[in-house]
């Protein structure tokens, strides 16, 4: 694994809080898996192999109903991870996971963790926080999608990719609109309204390309005090 990579997999709250030597320990020998857009890297109920962990573009985790719809359940990005109680637990797969891009994850070996978070409290801690991370934000997630009007969950969603930058900004969507119409709880007609209504907020859209006149002005409409 090389410089650039690492430094991804330390951005994961799992490999924040150890010390280098003990995150190279859990790597192993390791490496990122390349997969191309629209591959699956298992389904819901398979048996996970490892913790997963976000090099480069996004994964989607989706569950499938009896009708063969498939329900977006959270989009990870580069230094997020996903399949820890899946991994800790040696439980079958809660929700199938697919690229929704090309994409680059590294697998963490499922026994070597295990036996290390037998033999290490501090990276059992860690890991717990982790978990518990996703469930904060799935909480969240629900939470938005049950009470706020589209608009306001389209803003949101941009505000969040903007992360910590300000002023005017411009970016291109990170996966397809269908994709982020899905993750937010609605459809892509749903959706194209919604950024229709955001121009009057000082948000453009030119086919996969954003422009933000103002983030700050975003993020006030997201919370609801526009």
């Amino acid at each position: 694994m090389d410089g650039a990579d690492f430094q991804v997999v330390r951005r994961n709250m799992l490999f924040r809080g150890i010390d280098e030597a003990l995150a190279l320990e859990l790597i192993g020998d390791r490496a990122p898996r390349a997969f191309a857009k629209g591959q699956v890297l298992f389904l819901q109920g398979d048996r996970v192999d490892g913790l997963h962990l976000v090099i480069s573009g996004w994964v989607k985790l989706f569950r499938a109903s009896e009708e063969g719809v498939d329900t977006v359940v959270a989009i990870h990005g580069a230094g997020q991870s996903f399949g820890e109680a899946d991994t800790l637990l040696g439980m079958p797969a809660h929700a199938g996971a697919e690229a929704a891009c090309d994409a680059r994850v590294l697998v963490l070996d499922a026994e070597r963790l295990r036996a290390r978070l037998t033999a290490d409290p501090d990276v059992a801690f860690h890991m717990l926080a982790s978990a518990s991370a996703h469930l904060r934000l799935m909480v969240e997630e629900l939470e938005r999608l049950k009470s706020l009007p589209a608009v306001r969950r389209i803003a949101g969603f941009l505000a969040d990719l903007c992360g910590d930058r300000r002023g005017r900004v411009e970016m291109e969507f990170p996966y397809e609109k269908t994709l982020i119409a899905g993750r937010l709880g609605m459809t892509p007609e749903s959706f194209s309204r919604g950024l229709a209504k955001l121009r009057a907020h000082g948000v453009g859209v030119d086919r996969e390309k954003v422009s933000i006149a103002r983030v700050e002005a975003l993020r006030t409409l997201a919370r609801g005090e526009a």
